[in-house]
C-alpha cells in the first residue's frame, strides 16, 4: 500500500493503526485507576498483582514460551484446538488452586492489609481469566490474522475500566473491587477468543508432552523464581523500609515505566517476533543464529530510540497517563530511573530467545541470581534507604543480570552486535537530544521533529528486518 508516495507494508499499517486505540484505552485506564484509587489502595493493588505475578510470572510464563515455541507446529498439524485447552485444563487451573490454599495460609502468618481468602479468591481468578486470554489471543498474531487480534485486545481495554469503575461506583473504591473488572473483562474475552480458536480446523486430539514440557520449564521456573525478586518481590521489602505511602510512590513510579515499555515491546513484538519465530521453526544451528542476531539488532535499535523518546518526553507522559494529583518531582525522578530500568528488562527479554530456541533454558538462572544477591546486599547494607536509592538499587541490580546474561548466553549463541548499523540508524536521534538538552529549553518545533525523526527510523528497522527475514 502507497501513502504519501511511500510503499508501506499492510502489516505493519494494520497493527500500527490498530494498536491506537489500544494506548489510548490503557491511557485513559491509568487515569481511571490513579483517579479513583489512593495511594494506600495502589499499594495494595500493585502488592496484589505481585502475588499474582509470582505464579504468573514464574510458573506460567515458561509455559507460555513453551507454547510460543510450538504454537506455529500445533497450527500447521491443526491441533491448536487441544494444544491450548490441555494448557489451560491441566496446567493454569491446577496453578490457580494451589495458589488458593497457598495466599489463604499465607493469610495466616503475614498480614496482607485484606482477608486472606478474599484475597486468595481474586488471585486465583486472576491467575485463570488473565493467563487463559494472554494464551489465547496472542494466538492470532502468531498465525497472521491481525484483525482478529487486535479487536480482542480493543474490546478487552475497553471491557476492563468499565467494568473496574461500574463496580468501584456500585460498592467502594478499593483494590479488590477494581481487580474484579479486570477478572470480568478478561474473562469475557477469553471466551470470545476461545470460540474463534474451537472454529480453526481440528485433527484428532493430541498428548501434552510433560516431559518436554517439563525439562523446557523447569530452569526458565527457576531463573523466574529469582527474578521475581527483582522486578516484585522487592517490593515487600521497601514496604518496611520506607512505609507504605512512599512504596505507593516508588511502585507508582516503575510501573508508569513498565507501562510504557510492556506495551510498546507487545506492540514491537507483534512486528518482528511471528518472523522470528517461522525462522527458527525447523531450522539448524546456524540459521537460527543468524535469526537470532537479526532479531536483537534490530530490537535494541528500537528500544534505544523509545527509552530516549520517554525521557525526553517524561513529564509530559505521566501528565497524560496518571492524574494530576499523584504527580511530584520525586515520582518524575523514579519514572526515569524506571525508563531505564525497563530498557534493561526488554533486552533481557531478547537475549532469553537464545535459551528457549536451543532448550538450554539452564543458563538464565545464573544472571538473576546475581542481580537479586546484588539487590539484598543493597538493601541490607542500608544504604538503599530511600524512595531515589532503592530504584537506582533495582537498576544496578538489573545491569548486573544483562552483563552476566550477555556472557552466559554467548556461549550459546555467538551475539554479533553491528554497532556501525545501529550508529548509522541513530546519529540522528543522538545529535537532536544533544541539542535538545544544550538548549535546556522546550522548542515545540524540535521535539515535532525529533518525534517525527524517531517514528520514521523505527518503521525503517522494522520494514528492513522484515524484509531480511
Amino acid at each position: 500500500m502507497k501513502l504519501l508516495g511511500l510503499k508501506i507494508n499492510n502489516d505493519i499499517l494494520i497493527l500500527g493503526i490498530g494498536n491506537i486505540p489500544r494506548f489510548v484505552l490503557l491511557v485513559l485506564y491509568s487515569r481511571f485507576q490513579t483517579y479513583f484509587l489512593d495511594y494506600e489502595n495502589l499499594s495494595k493493588f500493585y502488592l496484589a498483582f505481585s502475588i499474582y505475578t509470582f505464579f504468573s510470572f514464574i510458573i506460567i510464563g515458561p509455559i507460555g514460551n513453551y507454547i510460543t515455541r510450538n504454537v506455529l507446529e500445533w497450527y500447521k498439524s491443526n491441533n491448536m484446538n487441544t494444544g491450548l485447552a490441555l494448557v489451560i485444563y491441566k496446567i493454569i487451573v491446577p496453578i490457580a488452586l494451589i495458589a488458593l490454599i497457598l495466599i489463604s495460609l499465607l493469610g495466616t502468618v503475614y498480614d496482607l492489609g485484606y482477608s486472606s481468602f478474599y484475597l486468595a479468591l481474586v488471585v486465583s481468578l486472576i491467575i485463570i481469566t488473565k493467563t487463559s486470554n494472554e494464551l489465547i489471543f496472542p494466538v492470532f498474531n502468531l498465525i497472521d490474522k491481525n484483525i482478529i487480534y487486535l479487536s480482542l485486545i480493543i474490546l478487552f481495554h475497553i471491557l476492563n475500566p468499565v467494568a473496574s469503575i461500574l463496580i468501584i461506583k456500585t460498592y467502594e473504591p478499593t483494590f479488590i473491587y477494581w481487580l474484579s473488572g479486570l477478572i470480568i473483562s478478561n474473562f469475557i474475552v477469553a471466551i470470545i477468543g476461545w470460540r474463534i480458536i474451537k472454529k480453526l480446523p481440528q485433527n484428532d486430539p493430541i498428548k501434552f508432552n510433560f516431559k518436554e514440557l517439563k525439562s523446557f520449564s523447569y530452569f526458565i521456573m527457576l531463573g523466574n523464581v529469582i527474578g521475581w525478586m527483582l522486578t516484585d518481590g522487592f517490593r515487600f521489602i521497601a514496604e518496611n523500609q520506607i512505609g507504605l505511602t512512599n512504596t505507593g510512590i516508588l511502585i507508582l513510579g516503575l510501573i508508569s515505566a513498565t507501562q510504557i515499555f510492556s506495551n510498546l515491546e507487545v506492540l514491537i513484538n507483534q512486528f518482528i517476533i511471528p518472523k522470528y519465530l517461522q525462522k527458527i521453526a525447523d531450522s539448524d544451528y546456524e540459521l537460527r543464529s543468524k535469526a537470532f542476531n537479526k532479531l536483537f539488532n534490530a530490537s535494541i535499535q528500537i528500544y534505544l530510540i523509545v527509552a530516549l523518546l520517554a525521557i525526553q518526553f517524561s513529564d509530559i507522559i505521566l501528565n497524560i497517563i496518571i492524574d494530576k494529583s499523584k504527580i511530584n518531582d520525586m515520582l518524575l525522578l523514579v519514572f526515569v530511573i524506571g525508563i531505564f530500568i525497563e530498557l534493561t528488562k526488554v533486552i533481557l527479554n531478547i537475549l532469553r530467545n537464545i535459551s528457549t530456541s536451543e532448550y538450554k533454558t539452564k543458563a538464565i538462572v545464573f544472571p538473576f541470581f546475581i542481580g537479586v544477591i546484588v539487590m539484598l546486599i543493597g538493601f541490607y547494607s542500608n544504604q538503599f534507604n530511600s524512595i531515589i536509592l532503592i530504584a537506582f538499587l533495582i537498576l544496578i541490580s538489573y545491569m548486573c543480570v544483562i552483563v552476566t546474561s550477555i556472557i552466559s548466553f554467548n556461549r550459546i549463541i555467538n551475539i554479533k552486535v553491528n554497532f556501525k548499523n545501529i550508529l548509522n540508524n541513530l546519529w540522528l536521534i543522538i545529535l537532536l537530544n544533544l541539542i535538545i538538552y544544550y538548549l535546556q529549553e522546550s522548542n515545540i518545533y524540535l521535539n515535532i521533529i525529533y518525534v517525527i525523526c524517531s517514528f520514521f527510523i523505527i518503521y525503517s528497522v522494522i520494514e528492513d528486518y522484515k524484509k531480511t527475514n
